[in-house]
């Protein structure tokens, strides 16, 4: 990689605070998503299973007069909840995302010998409501698209675990917990992406707020130096990159054309697929901007790990990082899944899942052992319920 000349002033780089303080709104869709299900798991055990072993038309029947019942608190939850992360969404994006531009336009204003700007562009405040706005719209679709899902899977449940019983291959509590957990995987989709994916409720609800906190954090890091006439950033550094990032990682780039400023060269967004899913800066893509000045600032100190990282390197980790978020969502899963074995009392489920956990839970640390760039991340493993 290219050294830069040290300079007099370090360069201040990202505040990870604004995108914990985000993930915490996709928490609470997680705790949502398990709290309707553990309601649906409660009324379809409600009264024991004698009457469906007995008489499985007439517990058919019984269950499906409790749906109206069941769809009106499910409704109620689900405004509560989804009420609490649309405040604490807006309440981020447009209070932390407003510190994020003032802290950073400070800084650079100090870094220049500027006299600091007391006032806000009304431009600044428009583009943080229009960001919280168009992410409550896009969560909104989980108001209208949730209930519906889950009405859906509880009257399959019903209707699929009588035909067991009748057909005599299954117990009606093994039938009944079966058939449970089979629709545990789908009682919660109908989100569908532009590429036609089915997501989950809470994956839904974390995809919005990831883009959503990425694309705000980088614009109020951005939009500053823009304004001071800065239009050189430095391209943050991870272990980690796709092919578009590869080559910019530790670099001084820019959304206008390449260059070379005092020997040093500045390299163009737009050659790298910028504005592109694929491209540097995309879906997913994880990297930011911080504002760099030729000549003033200086290129941070880089921990041994990514001093001598090649592209090709760097593109290798991804694919492995890629390894381990599977096996994290391999263990939320089971996590998840033993959850609800406990809320059926199924003894011989709980151990079964208990294994799987323990399985993948041994995978990921013997990759992690495999490969020093990888570090656990347990908030990835975690279980939200209340």
């Amino acid at each position: 990689m290219k050294q830069y000349p040290r300079e007099s002033r370090k360069l201040t780089l990202n505040d990870q605070q604004f995108p914990l303080q985000m993930q915490g709104v996709g928490d609470i869709y997680e705790k949502l998503q398990i709290d309707l299900f553990d309601r649906m798991i409660k009324r379809l055990k409600e009264r024991g299973s004698i009457d469906l072993m007995r008489n499985p038309y007439i517990w058919q029947l019984e269950k499906l007069n409790d749906m109206h019942m069941l769809n009106e608190q499910n409704l109620k939850l689900i405004s509560e909840r989804t009420g609490i992360a649309e405040r604490l969404l807006r309440d981020v994006i447009e209070n932390e995302g407003l510190k994020v531009y003032t802290d950073t336009r400070q800084q650079l204003e100090e870094d220049l010998n500027r006299n600091p700007t007391r006032q806000i562009s009304n431009a600044v405040t428009d583009s943080l409501e229009a960001y919280s706005r168009q992410a409550v719209s896009d969560l909104n679709l989980i108001n209208t698209t949730l209930p519906k899902s889950l009405q859906v899977a509880y009257k399959s449940i019903v209707e699929e675990t009588v035909a067991q019983v009748v057909a005599g291959t299954k117990t009606s509590d093994r039938a009944l917990h079966d058939t449970i957990m089979k629709w545990h995987k789908n009682a919660f989709t109908g989100f569908v992406d532009k590429g036609g994916r089915q997501w989950k409720a809470d994956s839904y609800a974390r995809a919005i707020i990831k883009s959503t906190t990425y694309k705000v954090y980088n614009e109020m890091r951005t939009r500053p130096a823009e304004e001071l006439g800065i239009d050189t950033f430095y391209y943050s550094m991870k272990a980690m990159a796709r092919p578009a990032c590869s080559p910019l990682q530790g670099q001084i780039v820019t959304k206008g054309a390449s260059r070379e400023i005092d020997g040093i060269t500045i390299y163009s967004l737009l050659d790298y697929g910028y504005g592109t899913a694929a491209g540097c800066l995309g879906i997913h893509c994880g990297h930011y901007l911080t504002p760099f000045i030729v000549g003033v600032h200086e290129l941070p100190n880089l921990p041994d790990y990514l001093k001598n990282l090649t592209p090709k390197q760097a593109e290798e980790n991804a694919r492995i990082e890629a390894s381990q978020r599977g096996l994290e969502r391999l263990i939320k899963t089971h996590k998840e899944r033993l959850h609800y074995a406990h809320t059926l009392q199924d003894d011989k489920m709980i151990q079964a899942e208990r294994l799987k956990v323990r399985e993948y839970q041994t995978k990921i640390r013997n990759l992690i052992n495999q490969h020093d760039f990888l570090t656990r991340d347990y908030r990835r493993e975690k279980l939200y319920v209340s």
